[in-house]
């Protein structure tokens, strides 16, 4: 058995999502967190707020199971999810280098007194 893949139904309803304004601004990079997006789901969630068929639901599950991940359970908070996801971290990461560039900036070029 091969890759499992996501239909493009299932891709955009996932883009399009509200956990999907969470992780990205624009779509490519929501693209890019394509199974952050998908893990912050619950089951119940991808059946009746997208509407979609248990194969489907069961098709997302397995795509992730590939992927190494799984969909959120009912009981498990969203904040708590998120904060260990692949995204968060990368751009923590890149937050603490950018602020320390910024201050070694403003410290090489001091204000001229008028």
């Amino acid at each position: 058995m091969g890759k499992p893949e996501l239909p493009e139904k299932i891709i955009d309803l996932l883009l399009a999502s509200d956990y999907a304004q969470l992780v990205g601004r624009t779509p490519s990079e929501r693209l890019d967190y394509i199974v952050d997006i998908a893990s912050l789901h619950t089951r119940d969630e991808l059946s009746r707020r997208f509407e979609l068929a248990r194969v489907h639901v069961r098709q997302v599950e397995r795509w992730l199971g590939f992927h190494g991940r799984r969909l959120r359970l009912p009981h498990e908070s969203i904040d708590v999810v998120m904060c260990g996801l692949e995204f968060r971290k990368r751009r923590i990461r890149g937050s603490r280098v950018a602020s320390k560039r910024r201050r070694t900036a403003v410290k090489a070029f001091p204000k001229k007194a008028d």
